[in-house]
């Protein structure tokens, strides 16, 4: 081979090689230029509303392990979990482990409705992130979007879909302070 064949070879694979490093560092950040959430980052703080129009705030939360739950009122996985998220939390809550609920996009009216719908009465606290913002900020378009996150704010375990009993339990093992 000769010597500039070489070095044209060795020029294709350094462009690959940028590309493939750029690629990743796009890949790493979202859309509009905020970071991806990821295990074992600080969990991202916020404050809503919650159904009464009382302010939630993530940070009320210091100390305590949390199973952040994105959900919404159209989602049958939701829907599907939301009894053992309930049930869970009345057990976890006297652990030090709560369930924080961020619903997406309707109105408190429609998720009082959907509760009321259900088979058995759900006490979790719902924040309402009608905006959408908190949402985004967590990457958690897919729903339901599970964050668990230790008592020092840091993201121990990220769950895309719905959860059996038993992940929820893992999940509340695994923060419990």
């Amino acid at each position: 081979m000769q010597k500039s064949q070489k070095k044209w070879i060795q020029y294709i694979i350094m462009l690959l090689i940028l590309v493939a490093i750029g690629f990743i560092l796009y890949v790493s950040v979202a859309k509009d230029g905020e970071k991806v959430v990821k295990v074992g980052d600080k969990a991202p703080l916020f404050e809503l509303k919650n159904l009464e129009g009382e302010k939630v705030a993530l940070s009320d939360y210091k100390g305590k392990g949390v199973i952040l739950n994105f959900w919404g009122t159209w989602c049958n996985p939701c829907k599907e979990e939301m009894p053992d998220l309930n049930r869970m939390n009345k057990i976890y809550h006297s652990k030090g482990v709560e369930v924080l609920t961020v619903h997406v996009k309707d109105s408190p009216q429609q998720v009082k409705q959907f509760f009321s719908e259900l088979p058995e009465e759900v006490e979790l606290m719902v924040a309402l992130d009608g905006s959408g913002d908190v949402m985004r900020a967590y990457n958690a378009n897919d729903l339901p979007n599970t964050y668990v996150i230790d008592k020092n704010g840091i993201i121990k375990a990220h769950h895309k879909g719905q959860m059996s009993r038993a992940d929820i339990k893992k999940y509340m093992d695994m923060v419990q302070p």
